[in-house]
């Protein structure tokens, strides 16, 4: 994994790699797998999908994008990330 940025917070690393692992999501079952309250999720994944890290796919429904993989896999930084 990359170096985390000003933005992110140290949820955010377990949360992509259960993305990574599940394919997709719902804020409920995020929740239920890491010591977040749904708000918390729902936040973090608007945050990442700010930041190009995952997919909104409707409703409360998120994966991984190709460039969350990428930051995963440590070819990308995610203080190079701006705002889409």
């Amino acid at each position: 994994m990359s170096e985390q940025a000003d933005w992110m917070r140290p949820e955010d690393d377990h949360l992509l790699a259960l993305l990574r692992a599940e394919r997709k999501d719902t804020f409920n079952t995020i929740a239920e797998q890491l010591p977040l309250a749904r708000e918390e999720v729902a936040d973090r994944c608007r945050t990442l999908a700010d930041h190009g890290l995952v997919e909104h796919l409707g409703s409360d429904i998120y994966t991984i994008s190709p460039l969350g993989r990428e930051y995963l896999d440590g070819e990308v930084e995610a203080s190079d990330l701006h705002e889409s």
